[in-house]
């Protein structure tokens, strides 16, 4: 029984030396009050110390989420090329069939209604040439620079008019530059028309009303036939629902300003070139700078009712004209 005893207590003694709470002075040379000082210490420590003593966990954790959101980025920079290419692609396809598409649409022309303010635009050159001529006569004289600037004016309009107007516009051309560099000789002489012709006059380079072929004079009288026959042909556009077609109406003009001065060559090539006139609305059409399918009633009375202003500006200045040549016998009737 006391070997039993004896037993256990050796037991328990060795399993409270295990755990640390009861110390061996033996021991190391230690002591009782040495042993337990320690073990309290030893406790004390490991409750300040956390249990992952050194490591910080922010860098760890911001480490795996910079990793993770590189792979992201990378898979949504692979995903965006693959969708650009395949837009791309789709795109092409939609592009080519839709281009076939439309080409075998028929084409359909559309009569759309012009603006006014479109046709104020498309009728600059009428309107210049109306503004210039508006400012030729002051009372019964003639400012020969503003006349010469308007005739420019006028050239520029007559090429608009096509093919069938070009031998009249060449000619006039021609007898502008000859009036305009007798002019520039002497601008202050020949300000005004009356004047000019009778500083010509007065020089004898005329012999009687034979005039002189590079004279002012010669000039002055060819546009003023040529003006004359272009308000006769201008006149028969007026009307909208005229009777006379233009071709007609320029053989009649010809014949009254023209042909009575031409010899047998010109008389006839003129014929031949204005046997080309366009249609009334055809030349309707030229003067406004439009298609001839894009005119309509509007816009044909808008041009009509500029070439009646010009007409009117011309016919007292052409009378003025004539008057001051034949006060002068100047009126060369010669054939040429």
């Amino acid at each position: 029984m006391r070997d039993i005893r004896f037993v256990i207590t050796l037991l328990l003694i060795s399993e409270c030396v295990v755990e640390g709470r009861i110390p061996l002075p033996f021991v190391r040379g230690g002591s009782t009050a040495t042993a337990t000082t320690r073990t309290i210490k030893t406790r004390q420590k490991q409750r300040r110390l956390p249990r992952n003593k050194g490591v910080n966990p922010i860098p760890l954790i911001a480490n795996n989420i910079k990793q993770g959101l590189g792979k992201v980025g990378g898979k949504i920079q692979h995903d965006t090329k693959n969708l650009g290419k395949n837009i791309g692609r789709d795109w092409g396809k939609v592009t080519s069939t839709s281009r076939k598409l439309i080409a075998n649409i028929p084409r359909i022309k559309i009569k759309l209604p012009l603006l006014r303010k479109n046709n104020l635009k498309s009728c600059k050159k009428l309107d210049e040439v109306c503004h210039t001529f508006a400012s030729v006569q002051r009372g019964n004289e003639v400012d020969t620079a503003q006349l010469l600037k308007a005739c420019r004016a006028h050239l520029a309009f007559m090429k608009t008019g096509g093919s069938s107007l070009r031998l009249v516009a060449k000619d006039l051309e021609s007898n502008v530059k000859k009036a305009e560099k007798v002019y520039k000789k002497s601008p202050k002489e020949g300000k005004r028309l009356s004047s000019l012709l009778q500083s010509e006059k007065s020089s004898g380079i005329h012999n009687g009303n034979e005039l002189q072929e590079k004279s002012a004079a010669m000039g002055l009288l060819w546009i003023r036939r040529s003006l004359a026959f272009q308000l006769d042909l201008y006149a028969s556009l007026i009307q909208q629902h005229g009777q006379v077609h233009p071709r007609e109406a320029a053989y009649n003009a010809y014949s009254k300003h023209l042909s009575p001065f031409h010899g047998w060559a010109l008389r006839k090539v003129f014929p031949a070139s204005l046997s080309q006139m366009p249609s009334r609305h055809e030349f309707i059409a030229k003067f406004g700078g439009i298609d001839v399918d894009e005119l309509n009633d509007e816009y044909d009375r808008a041009i009509a009712k500029k070439l009646k202003l010009l007409v009117a500006t011309w016919d007292p200045l052409i009378s003025s004209w004539e008057d001051e040549f034949e006060r002068l016998d100047l009126e060369d009737t010669r054939r040429v």
